[in-house]
């Protein structure tokens, strides 16, 4: 995300490199602590999910997780460190966050089931 949207918006690609491993951090206790159990119990609250249904290209799981990632991981490092200006941190959340719905919904958790299935012995019909 920082590659699709802070570079192209100024900020140096070294940097983008260089923040990566706070960024990972911040994320992964936002997503595995707030977002993730937040976005299941709503998406099981307003659209009534199933874990045990298949999606496709709708899937209402990434659709709040995407939600609140593509609003707190910029507001932290963008706006809070004074990278981005309040009305474009606005304006561009809808575009993060279908950016971020795709990347989860397509790329990321199809990639991170596989991974966590092949390197952790992870199996998803335990939970």
């Amino acid at each position: 995300m920082a590659l699709i949207f802070s570079y192209p918006m100024g900020m140096p690609i070294w940097l983008c490199f260089a923040l990566w491993p706070v960024r990972w951090p911040v994320a992964y206790f936002f997503a595995n602590f707030i977002c993730n159990p937040l976005g299941f119990k709503l998406a099981v609250k307003v659209f009534d999910f199933r874990p045990d249904k298949e999606y496709g290209i709708w899937n209402p799981v990434p659709f709040f997780i995407s939600l609140q990632m593509s609003f707190i991981i910029p507001f932290i490092f963008a706006f809070g460190f004074g990278g981005m200006e309040l009305d474009m941190f606005l304006y561009m959340w809808p575009v993060r966050w279908f950016v971020a719905y795709c990347l989860i919904n397509f790329i990321v958790r199809p990639l991170a089931f596989k991974l966590a299935i092949k390197i952790f012995n992870f199996n998803p019909e335990a939970h």
